[in-house]
């Protein structure tokens, strides 16, 4: 076990990055790190950077803003996003319309929208220097098999590579026989639950996971981990080549509140700069939820400034 190995994460990380210069004048320094030319505008140094598109709190994540979404992330200088599926489906709640009826109206929705639906969506991102690299849609037991398809279809025309979910360990075993069909990954992303069997919480959660099917990948939430008091470093040297992306974002350990970047317990610098030495196609989707006076473009500014610095 790696525990056995190192005695502490602040060796294990020294191992790690032996012979990197050390980050120095965090806050006033000058950000020189650029994108790759022709490369999606905010891979830097090697790391593709993007958004997990909740953080913008006060825009209602609907298809109706999905223009403001656009226009923020160009703002931020972002050129990738997970799209959650609620910024693409239409919505069926409405006064006089039952849960049941409201279910059924979006699963034949799923199942007859044709594609020049979706493929007027992604030449919005195209159009936009925005890549959509997964899709976000929480499947639970009332998907039929036929519908689940169509959700991975819809996302494929989208240009997404994969899905991604917190469903359980349950449904997930049985979601794992659907991405390889259509070429793509199913996405499984953590929470701090450490008391539900079924969750995922922790390593041995994602091991299982991981298990089902060879299409089936991490999302790695480095603030939830954190909180769980997993260690996020050596989860990535021994899991890295089976995980699509990270929420990055920062948080206390033993359950605590989340943080600004820098002032909780995840090791967000030393995560990038694992990710841009070893090369690993790991796309950090960038990701808060603590409290801010400051919009949300600002806050997500602050966020890609900062981590534009530690891969610098």
């Amino acid at each position: 076990m790696m525990k056995n190995r190192f005695h502490s994460r602040r060796e294990f990380a020294k191992l790690v990055f032996a012979g990197v210069p050390a980050l120095t004048a965090l806050q006033g320094a000058t950000l020189h790190a650029q994108s790759a030319p022709g490369s999606n505008r905010s891979r830097i140094n090697g790391v593709q950077f993007g958004l997990q598109p909740f953080c913008y709190h006060d825009l209602v994540m609907t298809p109706d803003n999905r223009r403001t979404l656009i226009n923020r992330l160009v703002q931020n200088g972002l050129g990738m996003v997970e799209l959650h599926a609620t910024w693409v489906e239409p919505r069926f709640a409405a006064g006089g319309v039952s849960a049941d009826a409201a279910r059924d109206k979006i699963r034949q929705w799923r199942l007859t929208t044709p594609p020049a639906f979706y493929q007027s969506i992604r030449k919005e991102f195209d159009d936009a220097g925005i890549a959509i690299f997964s899709y976000y849609v929480n499947v639970d037991d009332s998907y039929t098999d036929a519908e689940i398809d169509a959700v991975f279809k819809g996302a494929k025309i989208l240009g997404a590579e994969g899905c991604v979910g917190s469903q359980g360990l349950r449904l997930t075993e049985r979601l794992a026989a659907f991405p390889g069909k259509h070429g793509m990954f199913m996405g499984v992303h953590n929470h701090a639950n450490l008391s539900d069997p079924d969750a995922l919480n922790n390593e041995a959660s994602f091991v299982k996971a991981l298990s089902f099917s060879p299409h089936v990948k991490a999302t790695l939430d480095t603030r939830h981990y954190t909180a769980a008091n997993g260690d996020c470093l050596e989860f990535l040297a021994r899991h890295h080549a089976r995980i699509s992306s990270v929420h990055l974002g920062d948080r206390k350990r033993n359950n605590g509140r989340s943080t600004p970047f820098g002032e909780g317990d995840a090791p967000i610098i030393p995560i990038l700069r694992m990710i841009r030495d070893n090369q690993w196609p790991i796309v950090a989707l960038l990701e808060f939820e603590h409290g801010t006076l400051r919009t949300g473009v600002e806050e997500v500014q602050l966020m890609f400034d900062y981590c534009k610095r530690a891969v610098a």
